[in-house]
């Protein structure tokens, strides 16, 4: 099990200043992969502001929590075998550390839903004050493009943050919606 406090500063972009970003920053891009997040839904996982998922990257599977603390999100990783993947997809018993984290809040691993995934294409870059990452996601016949920078010092981050956007004339108010948001709000729009 892998916990950490997670600051991070995201924000929107259009397809054309996302290639304008990877372009300015193709010699630094140290990974360049697909993930695939299989998001999980519960009354009381809304209720509570948690996120639940389950991670595919390159044929490795990660099951992640992400909880309010304080200002930030504490987020709570275990890596999963394919067959411990399948038995949260499928509704099947499983027992690790975010199981019984669940369980303790109500929520039973055999009631939890998987109704939607969000695929993304990620180029990591590697900063001084933290990790930038700029997502190319698709979802429900959707597509839009994010740029992420988590951050190891929240003051510090932040500042780097704002240089990095002031490069390409980019204002920063607050975080998009996360990503399960962002799939959730489309999700409505559909029904």
């Amino acid at each position: 099990m892998n916990e950490h406090i997670e600051i991070e500063y995201k924000i929107l972009l259009s397809q054309e200043t996302f290639h304008r970003i990877l372009t300015y920053y193709q010699n630094q891009i140290t990974h360049d992969y697909i993930q695939t997040n299989y998001y999980l839904t519960h009354p009381i996982l809304n209720k509570k502001k948690y996120m639940l998922r389950v991670r595919e990257k390159h044929n490795h599977f990660e099951l992640t929590l992400k909880r309010p603390y304080q200002n930030y999100l504490i987020e709570t990783n275990v890596s999963l075998n394919s067959q411990e993947k399948e038995a949260i997809l499928q509704h099947q018993p499983l027992s690790n550390e975010i199981t019984d984290i669940l369980e303790k809040d109500g929520i039973r691993i055999l009631d939890l839903e998987c109704q939607f995934s969000l695929t993304t294409h990620r180029y990591d870059i590697p900063l001084k004050k933290g990790m930038l990452s700029l997502d190319d996601n698709t979802y429900l016949d959707q597509h839009d493009y994010e740029l992420e920078f988590e951050v190891y010092h929240e003051k510090e981050g932040y500042a780097q943050f704002l240089e990095i956007i002031q490069l390409f004339q980019l204002e920063y108010i607050q975080n998009c919606p996360s990503k399960i948001k962002r799939v959730l709000d489309t999700l409505k729009k559909e029904v």
